[in-house]
């Protein structure tokens, strides 16, 4: 069972993945602020555009971990940490998180704290042997990533309700 702070941290990789490939809007101010609340980051300085850009960035990079190698995976771990400098701690915020362990320093802007923190995620997923949970969506037509949090590993749409039903449609009228 992976700790629920890799959990957490690869499901941020992932919805910022998703986000930077939509499309749409891609990658703003509001969608950061919103996973930011959601995810219980306790970063506490103002989310600046650069800090957007840099973000942005770093989601176009880590959307390669998505059906990468175990190899593949320690080497872009390795890459994301090889010029950030910190020393891990352990904190208890007043949130009421609990003990945790950060893996970034303080003066780190916000994406260096989710480069730091998702890279040391990933490396969880190798140590635990669960890297096969980085998945792609099989939908035909779509491009999303995701976590497999099943304990068979046996989810493989992003979402069933939406890519789930709109290929088993499209199968059954293939036989009809």
């Amino acid at each position: 069972m992976l700790p629920a702070e890799v959990t957490r941290d690869l499901f941020v990789v992932a919805e910022l993945v998703n986000a930077a490939h939509s499309g749409g809007d891609g990658i703003d101010l509001r969608l950061i602020d919103d996973i930011r609340r959601r995810y219980g980051m306790t970063y506490r300085r103002p989310v600046t555009a650069h800090d957007r850009d840099q973000i942005a960035a770093l989601a176009l990079r880590f959307r390669s971990i998505f059906g990468a190698s175990v190899d593949e995976l320690a080497r872009i771990a390795n890459a994301e940490l090889a010029d950030l400098s910190f020393s891990p701690r352990i904190f208890n915020h007043e949130e009421g998180y609990g003990w945790h362990i950060h893996f970034f320093g303080d003066d780190f802007d916000l994406a260096e704290r989710l480069r730091s923190t998702s890279a040391m995620s990933v490396m969880s997923l190798i140590i635990h042997r669960e890297t096969q949970r980085l998945k792609c969506c099989s939908a035909e037509d779509c491009h999303n990533v995701f976590i497999d949090t099943t304990k068979n590993l046996s989810k493989i749409y992003c979402d069933p309700k939406t890519c789930g039903n709109r290929t088993h449609v499209a199968a059954f009228r293939a036989r009809a």
